[in-house]
């Protein structure tokens, strides 16, 4: 069975209007034309499709799911020629783009300079969520693609995950922090100030810290709300460590600019905790054309923020070398990692060796 597309917006266009005669106006049709397409296409598939009365016009039950794979179909009609004169010329377009907090600092930031300045007249729009919102938006067709911690979606059937790195986590605080000058902070003297999040705490992360948590002699520590903040904007979080004793984990990408303007410090001792990042999109759904390009942008910034983050791991934490496991990875089953005395859960990577945490 073969229809052309004219046939299939005529019949829409009369299920939208509900009568002939508005139908053709809006169609910029005669109503006698509209009426023999209408026809036709009847002919065609071998039942009416709508019900007519002096009223006007309603579909039947086949009508209704007729329409409903109508709409479908002239909708990728429609995707199909914009990305078709997209791909010759990228000069027109849109895009959006989703970032857990993390990426959205570093990473995103990165290539979306570098994006907007090459295509100015491609309209971009980026979301900074949590990761499960993201995934919901995501699966509303609300966004092209995410980056953003992946450990709770390796089970999803209906994405498709691109593993990007592993990026250490390091605690955090203001220039001057009680903690500051301690050669070695440990679980216990973390546990003893506030903690914000700029993001939900991943479970494989969050379990393994309560309990450590509840472990502490400190009655006070051992009670305190965990995370005592949370917020996804990633300016307010690193305005509140500034200005208090509170402390955060984040990767050092995230807060170039406060260690080089001294305003926030590496605390020393190794957190064990570690973001992994992936580029998730729908399975079945393919890019638009600026999101392929974008996306290769994405991959290129995201070594990028690799590189700098070895490069302030030496500088501020001079003898630290980059972690082996602090490279590109890929998901799998999940492998119990003991970190400063929390056995942590993570996704399996190719090489990942069982780091050692210096954690009392």
């Amino acid at each position: 069975m073969s229809f052309e597309l004219r046939q299939l917006r005529h019949v829409l266009a009369l299920a939208e209007h509900g009568s002939f005669a508005r139908a053709a106006v809006a169609l910029h049709l005669s109503q006698p034309a509209l009426s023999r397409s209408v026809q036709n296409f009847e002919i065609h598939v071998g039942t009416s499709i709508f019900i007519r009365s002096g009223s006007g016009v309603v579909p039947t039950d086949f009508g209704r799911l007729l329409i409903q794979r109508a709409r479908q179909i002239t909708e990728l009609a429609d995707d199909l020629g914009q990305q078709v004169l997209a791909r010759r010329t990228l000069e027109t377009g849109h895009m959006t783009i989703g970032g857990g907090p993390y990426p959205a600092e570093s990473t995103l930031s990165t290539a979306l300079a570098r994006f907007i300045s090459e295509h100015p007249r491609i309209n971009v729009r980026l979301q900074v969520r949590d990761w499960d919102e993201l995934l919901r938006r995501l699966r509303a067709r609300e966004l092209d693609f995410f980056v953003a911690e992946i450990s709770t979606m390796l089970q999803e059937n209906d994405v498709d995950i691109e593993p990007m790195s592993v990026h250490p986590l390091h605690f955090i605080a203001r220039k001057g922090h009680p903690l500051a000058g301690r050669a070695n902070a440990s679980a216990t003297d973390i546990f003893a100030f506030p903690s914000v999040a700029p993001s939900r705490i991943p479970p494989r992360i969050l379990a393994p810290l309560l309990a450590a948590q509840r472990k502490s002699p400190d009655p006070v520590a051992a009670q305190r709300a965990f995370p005592s903040l949370q917020c996804n904007a990633m300016a307010a979080i690193k305005r509140i460590v500034a200005g208090s004793d509170a402390i955060m984990a984040a990767t050092l990408s995230s807060i170039s600019a406060e260690l080089e303007s001294g305003q926030l410090t590496i605390l020393r001792g190794e957190s064990g905790l570690t973001a992994h990042y992936g580029l998730v999109k729908l399975k079945g759904h393919p890019l638009s054309y600026a999101s392929e390009v974008f996306r290769e942008f994405v991959i290129e910034a995201e070594r990028e923020t690799m590189l700098e983050e070895q490069r302030l791991l030496t500088r501020w934490m001079p003898g630290r070398g980059a972690p082996d496991w602090a490279s590109r990875c890929r998901p799998g089953a999940p492998q119990e990692v003991a970190r400063g005395g929390v056995t942590v859960s993570e996704p399996a990577t190719r090489s990942a060796p069982r780091a050692t945490s210096t954690w009392a």
